[in-house]
């Protein structure tokens, strides 16, 4: 028989509901692959005796005829997601021992639907980097080079599904960290509209662009996955109440008279397989239309502005008293000040110090309140991009994966590592990246046609 973990999400479901194996024989050779891909440090907390036991419980539920969404299914993940019992780190020191007396929306939502917890993954210390460089854990390895970064912040859990040590597994996006990793590690990656997907219980990097996501084999493992973690939750005051679709059914390789976006300000740089990409969908009916984005470049930094401004507060509450890694001090400001210099690494640190500049009474008018008019223009040229096309199309992150030790020199803050995934966040737009590195954008609450077009595009060689 075929080794279970070659199999994709979706086919492992069909093979569930067919009875051609069980969870807990699906979970029991994800365990054993966990183990063998272990030193890629994809994982920070391994739990596969929690894991087998969600599975004989999975698999006693199909026998009388209880079958969720995603039941019996083994995934991973991310460590920002807080998970009751089972320890959270956000992969920083301040956190190493944190383990939550609750449970995140998301992640209730993905047990409820039968999923089964194979651990949690690696990320750049509370999400903020793009290589995992930044983690208190270590670094992980991409799977297909070991020797280079798996892009971040979700590294982790995009090393986790590339190296197939998990069916699927969730991500979380402030700038493009689902798919940006999703790009380096040759897997796909989907974050759904901001307020999609509720944010109760994600540990918080900046409340105003954090998004919940999933990274898959395939873009129709991520709708899967996505359509389970969205949904109205009164935990979360930027939640949404929309009625949420069953976007794996609406995956139907139909994109005929379909009108793509191709901005000129993302095709600076392109990857080898782009006029073949552009060619191919235009084989399949779609008519490409340029367009122009002309505030795209201050999107990075108005995106460092406004992320590194509210990370000053949300990690704020990280003070040694309540809970978290202590450090003694003869006064409490000097057992404040040694706590965050013991508990958080350097790039978290930098970021904080500017944070707080850019909120400080000089700071916020020369730099926050500039940086929020200038998200508005952003958020702008979508609005009028929209007017004209369905989605846009783009390289994800037009680079190789860079090496570990090129990380180490500051290759992760590189000009164009984010330069297009940063002004879909800004805007709060759906966005998701094929395994080829190509992405797709759509309007707010347009979840179904970015998915559907980024199953056609996942076929683009």
């Amino acid at each position: 028989m075929t080794d279970i973990t070659e199999l994709t999400l979706s086919e492992t479901l069909n093979g569930l509901g067919s009875k051609e194996f069980s969870s807990v024989e699906v979970t029991s050779a994800y365990i054993k692959k966990m183990e063998e891909k272990r030193h890629l440090n994809a994982f920070i907390t391994e739990t596969p005796e929690k894991a087998l036991e969600m599975a004989k419980a999975s698999d006693t539920r199909r026998s009388k005829g209880h079958v969720g969404k995603l039941e019996g299914l083994p995934i991973a993940i991310k460590d920002m997601f807080c998970t009751k019992g089972i320890k959270t780190t956000a992969a920083s020191r301040i956190l190493s021992n944190f383990i939550p007396p609750f449970e995140s929306t998301t992640t209730q939502k993905l047990w409820d639907a039968g999923a089964v917890c194979l651990g949690k993954t690696n990320t750049d210390e509370f999400a903020m980097g793009s290589s995992t460089i930044t983690s208190y854990f270590g670094v992980t390895k991409n799977p297909h080079n070991e020797n280079c970064v798996p892009g971040g912040s979700s590294g982790g859990s995009a090393a986790a599904v590339a190296a197939h040590m998990c069916a699927g597994a969730t991500g979380t996006e402030t700038g493009g960290s689902i798919r940006h990793p999703a790009s380096f590690c040759q897997v796909s990656g989907f974050k759904p509209t901001y307020g999609r997907c509720s944010r109760y219980g994600v540990i918080a990097y900046a409340s105003s662009l954090d998004e919940p996501g999933v990274l898959g084999r395939t873009i129709k493992d991520c709708a899967h996955m996505i359509e389970v973690m969205m949904g109205y939750d009164p935990k979360d005051s930027t939640s949404s109440r929309k009625e949420v679709p069953e976007l794996h059914k609406m995956l139907d390789k139909n994109i005929k008279g379909m009108k793509i976006g191709i901005p000129r300000e993302y095709t600076e740089l392109v990857p080898s397989n782009w006029e073949s990409a552009l060619t191919f969908l235009k084989e399949r009916g779609a008519v490409i239309v340029d367009i122009e984005m002309p505030h795209t470049e201050e999107a990075g930094m108005v995106y460092y502005v406004i992320s590194q401004g509210e990370a000053t507060t949300n990690l704020a509450r990280y003070d040694g008293v309540r809970y978290g890694e202590r450090a003694p001090g003869e006064t409490l400001e000097e057992m404040y000040m040694n706590t965050r210099m013991l508990g958080f690494g350097q790039e978290v640190r930098n970021r904080i110090i500017l944070g707080t500049f850019f909120t400080s009474a000089k700071g916020y008018y020369d730099y926050f309140v500039p940086a929020q008019k200038m998200r508005s223009l952003i958020k702008q040229d979508f609005d009028k991009a929209f007017e004209k096309v369905d989605v846009l199309f783009s390289p994800s992150v037009p680079i190789r994966p860079f090496t570990i030790e090129e990380a180490k020199h500051g290759a992760a803050k590189g000009r164009f590592n984010d330069t297009y995934l940063m002004p879909s966040c800004l805007a709060g737009l759906p966005a998701g990246c094929a395994h080829n590195g190509l992405q797709v954008i759509g309007r707010q609450w347009d979840e179904a046609t970015v998915l559907k077009v980024l199953d056609v595009v996942e076929e683009i060689k």
